[in-house]
């Protein structure tokens, strides 16, 4: 199974540099995506701040929102289920490798999911979060567009 953080998750709804490997990723597979509802949270800000960048129009979010709904209802994604307990663990444990790789609260919580989950391939586009991931044993593949 596929773990995408939200700047890959993002590049399925927004034409970016790495979109084009994101979906070849996609398409290589046949599981639904994992995604919890702080990727759900952060992929609709995320939107958002495109209209606040001008960068989209409102009606286009819209449909971008409208079609996440639609993949979630059909399938496509699902909510996994969180151990809140072991996923607070392994928090911790990679909260103490911030000294060394300068990741944030959010991206060590999407590799402590991506743990969690026992993600096969974990895909960013932070090269800081990406370090921690490999750091946690996560297969890390090379973005190349």
């Amino acid at each position: 199974m596929l773990y995408l953080d939200t700047s890959a998750l993002l590049k399925l709804y927004v034409l970016e540099q790495g979109s084009e490997f994101v979906q070849k990723k996609i398409s290589s597979q046949n599981d639904p995506l994992p995604v919890w509802e702080i990727q759900e949270m952060e992929l609709f800000n995320a939107l958002q701040l495109k209209v606040f960048w001008n960068e989209l129009s409102p009606t286009e979010i819209e449909h971008q929102l409208a079609l996440f709904n639609q993949r979630r209802d059909s399938g496509f994604y699902y909510t996994p289920e969180i151990r809140r307990a072991q996923l607070m663990n392994n928090f911790r444990k990679l909260s103490a490798l911030t000294p060394e790789t300068g990741c944030r609260t959010m991206n060590v919580l999407h590799v402590a999911m991506a743990c969690q989950l026992q993600a096969a391939e974990f895909i960013s586009f932070d090269e800081r979060q990406k370090k921690l991931a490999v750091m946690a044993g996560l297969d890390v593949p090379d973005i190349s567009d």
